[in-house]
């Protein structure tokens, strides 16, 4: 039984050590930095973030329980379409590009992947 035991604590021992040199030799990790812009042809987390938003904005304004848009990550027609609608809810120029301005709000409406979307979303304070 006591072999067992410090066969065990061994490994671990081991195992720990394993991690502790993965890490020091790891590079270093860095943040993500969002683009100065998204727009028709994009894809990716950012465009994503900007059809969850764009949806969320839509269900809560309308009272609907699903959105308009296919939150596939490709910024396609669609997409634009409703961007260029979103923006205009909040006074914002309508030509569909998501800049600091718009990613502020997408940022804002994106509710609970508002901060996973910040490493991805072009944002600024409020405009």
């Amino acid at each position: 039984m006591r072999l067992k035991t410090l066969s065990v604590r061994a490994g671990l021992l081991a195992a720990t050590a394993a991690l502790g040199i993965g890490s020091l030799l790891a590079p270093p990790a860095t943040a993500a930095t969002p683009p100065s812009t998204i727009s028709k042809g994009d894809t990716g987390h950012g465009v994503w973030c900007v059809q969850h938003a764009v949806n969320n904005y839509y269900k809560t304004y309308y009272g609907k329980s699903s959105g308009p848009l296919t939150e596939d990550a490709a910024f396609g027609t669609s997409t634009a379409d409703w961007v260029a609608w979103y923006q205009g809810r909040y006074g914002l120029h309508a030509d569909s590009v998501v800049g600091k301005s718009t990613g502020f709000w997408i940022i804002t409406d994106d509710g609970y992947y508002s901060n996973y979307c910040k490493a991805y979303v072009p944002h600024g304070s409020h405009p």
